[in-house]
């Protein structure tokens, strides 16, 4: 059984591309998502960017409560925006006429190499993120003497399931983790038969260094949150149709 664990509406999409090639699966989200405390004041700040500021969107999510909580979010064009992965940049892309870049290796570790090129020093820098997570980018870009200012839009909320959700079938159990907060949320869910037999799949160096550090085994890294990557690394390098029990 394949478990996709990220929020709505990216999990949801995920588990249809696994149904849509008959595919053992089961929508098992970790988190809701929450409109942001520091949402409803992300005009404000945008109104404060000087030309080449910076704007970093880290997620989905982003642009997702954006649409659900703000009517019409002005964005400056004069400043350059980033996102951590294809899928963000191409729906921020939906509220800004300026290009939104992204890195090769979508993760933060490959927006850093990324902007390595780039003049940050003394520049704002808009952190478009959840209420966790992200700390290398803003750590590393106030090294760099960058203003760095974290805004979160949105918030996950845990959902809570039955502890043994996960109990059945654990030889076969394919987990996609797309966050270090769903990494330690499956922590309560997970035993040491997990760790030994489960496949994880992970989409950030970051997850994939923590999940070892947790003593889970079978870790394949999908250098990418896109559905698509996640797709083909599960089907391909798994052949799922063979090996997985659906009974």
């Amino acid at each position: 059984m394949i478990y996709v664990t990220r929020p709505s509406p990216e999990g949801e999409i995920l588990t249809q591309l696994f149904a849509q090639a008959n595919l053992p699966v089961q929508y098992l989200p970790f988190f809701t998502i929450s409109q942001g405390n520091d949402l409803l004041n992300l005009q404000q700040q945008l109104n404060k960017l000087l030309p080449n500021d910076i704007v970093i969107v880290v997620s989905p999510q982003v642009t997702h409560v954006i649409k659900a909580y703000i009517g019409n979010l002005i964005l400056p064009t004069n400043v350059r925006y980033y996102a951590i992965g294809k899928k963000s940049a191409q729906l921020f892309n939906q509220l800004t006429t300026t290009k939104v870049n992204y890195p090769e290796q979508e993760d933060s570790e490959g927006l850093l190499i990324k902007l390595q090129q780039e003049s940050v020093q003394n520049h704002t820098v808009l952190i478009l993120c959840g209420n966790s997570g992200r700390q290398l980018l803003a750590q590393t870009l106030t090294n760099r003497k960058a203003k760095v200012k974290s805004i979160t839009c949105y918030c996950r909320e845990p959902i809570t399931y039955p502890p043994k959700i996960l109990s059945s079938n654990i030889e076969n159990q394919i987990i996609i983790i797309t966050s270090l907060e769903h990494l330690i949320q499956l922590e309560l869910y997970s035993n040491l038969k997990h760790k030994m037999h489960a496949n994880l799949i992970v989409t950030s160096q970051r997850i994939f260094t923590k999940a070892k550090q947790l003593n889970w085994q079978k870790v394949q890294l999908v250098n990418s949150a896109n559905n698509q990557k996640i797709f083909n690394a599960v089907t391909i390098n798994y052949a799922i149709t063979d090996n997985i029990d659906n009974r």
